[in-house]
């Protein structure tokens, strides 16, 4: 049997303010932490509120919240020596961040995570 030894989760927040010091970017607020807890709220709350698909890009299917302008996907990687990794991805984005493609930033959590779990294997 395989355990979930890793889990990682994203979130993504489009700032809702301007730094003066720092340009405005959704590169500046990424998060990750590797709660199970949160894996397990996430997983619970989107399997209630699918969402619709919006888009797939490399093997990770990721849906627009209906009640929220927020995207969603979660993956589970098998490891070797019998381990698994879960992965949550969550992206806000608000009227500030009109440039900000839900595309592109999956591109580079998808990126962040494979260069985790590399690090393992």
């Amino acid at each position: 049997m395989t355990a979930i030894t890793h889990v990682y989760n994203y979130t993504v927040r489009c700032p809702h303010y301007k730094d003066a010091e720092n340009p405005v970017t959704w590169l500046n607020h990424i998060e990750m932490n590797q709660s199970s807890e949160i894996a397990l709220n996430r997983i619970t709350k989107w399997h209630e509120i699918s969402g619709d698909k919006s888009f797939e890009t490399h093997n990770f299917v990721v849906r627009k919240a209906e009640n929220e302008d927020a995207y969603f996907s979660m993956k589970s990687d098998r490891l070797k020596n019998d381990r698994h990794a879960l992965a949550t991805f969550k992206i806000f984005l608000d009227n500030c961040c009109d440039d900000a493609a839900p595309e592109e930033i999956m591109q580079h959590l998808i990126e962040d995570y494979q260069q985790r779990l590399a690090k393992i294997e």
